[in-house]
């Protein structure tokens, strides 16, 4: 068993309030910057940890989102501080209040379509803004999506970087070779079929997994879910069968055809391609009402409008993606002359 984490760092600026949970990296808990009183997020990394250390690269990722961008970009927790505290690494974030997962349980297991696609707005342009620095997340999750707190508490913020990846040689200004053989990397209820394969994740597996997540909140649940195993090695081949094998049309009972057009899209993209953006956010919209606001989630007393005064979201801007910025056209054909691959679907 670990050590307990310090109940003060760096140099007594942020103390520890309460334990808010844990995960395969380490612990979570609600802090207080003793000089302003402001919440915090405290996250603990024990370093003698069997699992491979995440922190340090999860900070370092989060710095390069956030630097040299003005006005900073929403949906993104700023690292406010990182550092070393005895046996632990530990980070110092934004505090956040509930997931997407936990307004899924809130709501009975399901989301309305009318939530669903105001969530789905944000968590694209998260998504769009994530790649257009060149990283994957590689962990797409409802739990790793979360709502801000007072008048951010209707936007959408995708945290957990511990598993993203560089995407883009900037060294070479071109797209990461093609690999297969891998480990599962992410979650396996919304991970790409791809990923399940074992190959090498680009922006179209996150946006594949984004898919699922989505037919997550309308359904309650994916027809792989729950699947019997004797082993976590059978248990992810069962699940890559059946999303292979079950038509996105069967997906689909009875929501907006144009859940299914983004999910056929994604599955149809090639390693390398860059994503038509603008079209998978316009299907999402397409989905909304004009008398729908970004804020007016299920949740919110059957989508009244929430207490007090809020941050209005920044309209959708278009994010330049690394190929797109080289004025190069990435194609499957492209993929092919860069890296041996056409990019296996």
């Amino acid at each position: 068993m670990p050590p307990k984490p310090p109940a003060k760092i760096k140099d007594g600026q942020y103390e520890i309030v309460k334990r808010l949970g844990a995960g395969c990296f380490g612990e979570v808990y609600r802090g207080r910057n003793t000089r302003n009183q402001s919440d915090v997020a405290i996250k603990f990394e024990f370093r003698d940890s069997k699992s491979t250390p995440q922190l340090k690269h999860e900070a370092a990722v989060i710095r390069i989102l956030r630097s040299n961008i003005a006005p900073q970009p929403q949906g993104f927790a700023g690292c406010l501080h990182f550092g070393v505290e005895g046996a632990f690494n530990c980070m110092v974030i934004e505090i956040l209040g509930k997931s997407l997962e936990d307004r899924v349980c809130e709501c009975g297991g399901k989301l309305t379509v009318k939530s669903t696609v105001l969530i789905a707005e944000q968590v694209l342009q998260r998504i769009e803004y994530l790649h257009s620095r060149g990283f994957v997340h590689r962990d797409i999750k409802p739990e790793n999506f979360m709502f801000g707190i007072g008048e951010k508490i209707h936007h959408v913020y995708i945290i957990d970087f511990g598993l993203s990846k560089m995407y883009w040689d900037k060294q070479r200004n071109m797209h990461i070779p093609f690999r297969q053989k891998l480990s599962l990397t992410g979650t396996a209820r919304y991970a790409s079929v791809n990923a399940h394969k074992g190959c090498e994740q680009s922006r179209r597996d996150d946006l594949e997994a984004i898919g699922h997540m989505f037919f997550y909140f309308l359904r309650g649940a994916l027809p792989w879910s729950g699947l019997d195993a004797k082993t976590q090695d059978e248990k992810y081949r069962k699940i890559c069968d059946k999303k292979e094998t079950t038509p996105v049309k069967d997906l689909n009972t009875g929501f907006p055809a144009e859940f299914s057009e983004y999910l056929d899209y994604c599955r149809k993209l090639q390693f390398a391609d860059r994503p038509d953006y603008v079209k998978l956010y316009g299907l999402m919209h397409q989905c909304r009402q004009p008398s729908w606001r970004d804020h007016q989630f299920q949740w919110f007393d059957g989508g009244k409008d929430p207490p007090g005064s809020l941050e209005s979201l920044v309209p959708r801007q278009t994010q330049p993606q690394p190929d797109e910025r080289m004025g190069q056209q990435t194609t499957s054909k492209g993929c092919f002359c860069i890296c041996g691959n056409g990019g296996s679907r």
